[in-house]
């Protein structure tokens, strides 16, 4: 069964990799591939879905905007900064999975990922 927090997860992940200081341009791309296969997945759920008009209704326009305001949230930053490679093939690994493997919130975490929180996490002193 579809799972929303699954979606609203990934589209938070991409968000946050997105506000960690690394560059823009080739991150930028795969910043907005990964959230267009979060909203296309999440879009063709939402249509399966038993849901009130009124739901669909609230959810589908905050969708519909989610990659646009992600996008506002990249900062700039150059591209031999250390983090900016692994958060690439992170994004891109994750807007490689398919829709069902984003139902699945196991396969969610890639390995690529994996590599990013980790460096993420040691150079910024993270948990």
């Amino acid at each position: 069964m579809f799972s929303t927090r699954t979606f609203i997860a990934a589209g938070a992940f991409a968000v946050a990799l997105t506000a960690s200081p690394v560059g823009a341009d080739s991150l930028e791309s795969a910043a907005n591939d990964l959230c267009e296969k979060v909203k296309s997945c999440s879009l063709a759920e939402l249509n399966q879905q038993d849901l009130t008009p009124e739901m669909k209704a609230m959810l589908e326009p905050m969708l519909q905007n989610m990659c646009a305001a992600m996008r506002e949230g990249i900062r700039e930053v150059p591209v031999e900064h250390d983090l900016y490679d692994p958060a690439v093939a992170c994004m891109r690994s994750m807007a490689g999975l398919s829709c069902s493997e984003f139902n699945n919130g196991s396969t969610v975490e890639t390995p690529e990922c994996v590599k990013y929180r980790d460096m993420a996490e040691k150079a910024y002193g993270g948990s």
